[in-house]
């Protein structure tokens, strides 16, 4: 018989191997498990956009629908405001210069009849009435320059009226409504010190009507609100005196590019997308910028992605997309 110490001993011997035998066991059957489940990819082509074939049936189950990449050029807008101005203002400054105009036309003749009369030994005139004459002249003369300055420092130096006929045919046009001034301001330092070649004022509100004008110089700064301030004389519009309106003009060299509408944009993995016709019922995601709205749309640049006249996904884009990140889910199509 077997001492009972000895038995113990050989029962804890056997106890342990069996202990450290499931141990390994179970860390086989653990590694087993973690080969025979890897962990889910995402698509190779999820961030490059390389592509889906349709057949027919499948694009007219999405409900693909193309259209084709406008070529275009682009000059990005600046956007600013601008008020109508009173017809009763111009017609003050207006009334000024002509009055002193002719003020000092009248005694500018005036002056030269006396000198005419006060010359040789049998004078018409006294002395006296010569330089009365030249004073007045000199006074008049004074009065224009006046009311020449505080017309400039209202409506600018550079007022597209040269002459007292010119000054006329404005403000008959801004009597009878045909045509109306507006002050524009644009953000200070967008501008730089270009001078806008065409400028667009726009009514505020849903599908207001905008009119565009390329007569257009600068105006005096104005204290109370920074930026660069400009006239517009605008013709053939319906605004009303003291309207408030929207404003904007094209800065910098044009663009070349192609214009897609928004219906074609699509955002996935904080990027924006579109999706381009390759060949009949191939579609190929490129990424596209859309930094530069336009008319409900977008203007890319050419051949960055999009080709003009390519076709552009408007309708289905989305179906596309969910398509090409988790083409599983398309098997049974």
């Amino acid at each position: 018989m077997m001492p009972v110490v000895s038995a113990r001993k050989d029962f804890w011997r056997r106890s342990a191997c069996l202990r450290r035998s499931a141990a390994y066991v179970a860390l086989a059957l653990l590694v087993g498990c973690s080969k025979s489940a890897p962990t889910p990819q995402r698509p190779a082509n999820a961030d490059r956009g390389e592509g889906l074939a349709l057949t027919s049936e499948q694009i007219q189950a999405l409900g693909i629908a193309t259209v084709p990449a406008r070529g275009t050029e682009y000059r990005p807008n600046i956007e600013g405001f601008g008020v109508v101005s009173s017809v009763e203002t111009f017609a003050q400054s207006y009334a000024d210069v002509a009055t002193a105009s002719a003020a000092a036309a009248q005694s500018k003749a005036a002056l030269s009849r006396a000198r005419t009369l006060a010359a040789g030994e049998d004078a018409a005139i006294s002395r006296e009435a010569l330089e009365s004459a030249v004073t007045k002249a000199a006074v008049d003369e004074a009065d224009l320059a006046l009311a020449q300055q505080k017309s400039g420092a209202a409506f600018g130096l550079q007022a597209p009226w040269h002459s007292a006929a010119d000054r006329k045919k404005v403000m008959d046009k801004l009597a009878q409504g045909r045509a109306v001034l507006v002050h524009v301001t644009f953000p200070l330092g967008r501008m730089g010190n270009a001078r806008p070649e065409e400028i667009t004022i726009a009514r505020i509100g849903s599908n207001a009507s905008s009119w565009r004008t390329k007569v257009i110089w600068p105006a005096p700064a104005d204290p109370t609100v920074p930026g660069n301030g400009f006239f517009v004389l605008l013709e053939g519009s319906d605004l009303a005196q003291g309207e408030h309106v929207g404003a904007s003009s094209g800065v910098g060299a044009p663009l070349k590019g192609v214009w897609i509408p928004q219906s074609a944009v699509l955002l996935s993995e904080s990027s924006t997308w579109a999706y381009v016709e390759t060949k009949a019922g191939h579609y190929s995601r490129v990424p596209v910028d859309i930094s530069q709205p336009d008319n409900e749309g977008y203007v890319v640049k050419a051949n960055a992605g999009v080709a003009p006249d390519q076709k552009v996904v408007v309708t289905g884009a989305g179906l596309l997309l969910a398509r090409e990140l988790n083409p599983s889910g398309a098997a049974g199509d």
